[in-house]
């Protein structure tokens, strides 16, 4: 149901050559190749017209304070925001791990400095000094520069409130989005690998994006009456395990090793995503990720059996091959091991 619905949504732009939906992809795409060249004045100004087109072909000019502005009005974001290096591995497409208590702050900070550009725009704009930025705007700004968050709009927070997850843009949310992406990872990842291109790749808050804002669209404007009853009957199944973030652990489906599987895979996508040919993965970090307590063996059960990824070397591993230090390189595919030769 999950690619479904997936590529519903891909469909859409991918028979339009000029479609609406490939302004993320611009955006995002000029963002990624021009990441060290923001500081450049022409770059900067591309940078910003890329930003207002997306956001314009998002909807986000309707009723909007941005509406008085031109797309100058991006500058400083860039300048304050984006070109900061704690943000530039976003650029690259680093993927934000919730398990992981520097990324969740580091995306708190992300958030909170792109507000902080915006305020007193808005508040000029409208003469009120207690208006706030939108949850909406601020969450398709991040979508289309870095791919971290998806666009928590009208559609996408209705689906996802149907399927349990908390509709406001925060931690919280973001933390049970990343538990939906996990729990249906194989196939979220095939249709990552499945629509990759040259020119762009899909981030995982992306199609978690794409896949929400369609069941929105679908139950707002659809009028096949037996794919609403389809999809109707599959949330109901989400639903039944409802999307919890204990503090004691990330995952518990009832099997641990395959939830530390879905874990490191999720960190072998990022990697992907920012291009690298290979991944190294200590048994330490996985187990300090997921607050294990001596579940070393099963962390080190995991890392040899990751769906998708068999092609790995032993990097290190004691007698026993069940310890803290056991390392892994993962390859990925199209790796040459004669690169370097």
């Amino acid at each position: 149901m999950i690619k479904e619905v997936l590529y519903a949504f891909h469909t859409d732009s991918a028979q339009i050559e000029n479609h609406r939906f490939r302004s993320w992809e611009h955006c995002i795409t000029f963002f990624r190749n021009n990441k060290n060249q923001l500081q450049n004045a022409t770059v900067a100004d591309h940078a910003c017209l890329h930003l207002a087109f997306y956001l314009a072909s998002w909807g986000m000019l309707r009723n909007s304070f941005l509406l008085q502005r031109d797309y100058k009005v991006h500058q400083k974001f860039l300048q304050d925001v984006v070109v900061k290096p704690e943000y530039t591995d976003l650029l690259a497409g680093r993927v934000l791990l919730p398990t992981n208590v520097n990324d969740m702050e580091l995306l708190e900070s992300l958030i909170e400095d792109t507000c902080t550009v915006y305020l007193p725009i808005l508040r000029e704009v409208n003469r009120n000094d207690q208006l706030q930025v939108s949850d909406t705007l601020i969450s398709k700004i991040l979508l289309g520069v870095f791919g971290v968050v998806p666009a928590y709009d009208r559609f996408f927070k209705e689906a996802a409130g149907f399927h349990g997850i908390n509709k406001q843009f925060n931690i919280t949310s973001f933390k049970q989005l990343h538990l939906f992406y996990n729990r249906f990872s194989e196939e979220f990842n095939s249709f990552i690998e499945e629509t990759a291109k040259d020119s762009i790749r899909y981030t995982p808050m992306k199609v978690l994006d794409m896949y929400f804002w369609k069941i929105g669209d679908i139950f707002s404007n659809g009028k096949d009456v037996e794919q609403k009853e389809r999809l109707v009957a599959f949330i109901s199944h989400v639903k039944e395990k409802p999307m919890q973030t204990p503090a004691d652990s990330y995952l518990k489906t009832g099997n641990r090793t395959e939830d530390i599987r879905r874990h490191i895979a999720m960190i072998l996508q990022s990697e992907k995503t920012l291009g690298q040919n290979s991944a190294i993965i200590c048994a330490r970090d996985i187990h300090n990720d997921l607050n294990l307590s001596h579940s070393y063996p099963s962390v080190c059960n995991a890392m040899g059996s990751v769906p998708g990824y068999k092609e790995y070397d032993i990097v290190y591993a004691p007698p026993s091959g069940k310890s803290s230090t056991v390392t892994y390189r993962y390859k990925f595919e199209g790796e040459n091991d004669d690169a370097d030769a």
